[in-house]
């Protein structure tokens, strides 16, 4: 796979400020992971979102200066203090995904911070929703490797490593 193929697939749902001349430029990688069983679930609950939390435990954003990144796991324990409708939405999906027999499948993408950190890019309501559902997983993950600098993508921030 490649960037051409992960931009056919998710481009127009995207929402997140990508930088995708960027990316072309400095060739950025693809991988495609399919996880199942126990390594599905826990994958699912470590990817980070682009949801925040303030330094009070409030909803944040990615620019305020305090504001960290929510995992998945994390931002489904802190969705039901925020104000909005964010948690109707997700629980809505919660119950649609405990539905049914077989491991739900579930397809995201995300960027490659690490070998062990994962930002999604799109689909954290899906994310959140099939963490809080419990159900077994069939997890893809389409992730971008590329560099770790808010150029290509402002929350990249929060990853990457202080200047010396």
């Amino acid at each position: 796979m490649d960037l051409e193929d992960f931009a056919a697939r998710f481009r127009a749902d995207i929402r997140a400020r990508l930088d995708w001349r960027r990316l072309a430029e400095v060739r950025a990688g693809v991988r495609v992971e399919t996880l199942s069983r126990d390594t599905a679930g826990q994958r699912l609950a470590e990817l980070f979102t682009v949801w925040y939390v303030d330094p009070a435990g409030g909803e944040g954003s990615w620019g305020a200066p305090g504001s960290r990144p929510l995992r998945v796991e994390a931002a489904d324990r802190a969705l039901p203090d925020w104000p909005g409708e964010r948690e109707g939405a997700v629980s809505a999906l919660a119950r649609a995904f405990a539905e049914g027999a077989g491991p739900l499948p579930l397809t995201l993408p995300a960027y490659r911070v690490d070998e062990a950190r994962y930002l999604l890019l799109d689909g954290n309501h899906r994310a959140v929703a099939a963490h809080r559902a419990g159900r077994a997983l069939r997890l893809t993950l389409w992730s971008l490797a590329g560099p770790v600098c808010e150029g290509i993508l402002p929350d990249l921030r929060h990853y990457a490593a202080p200047l010396a």
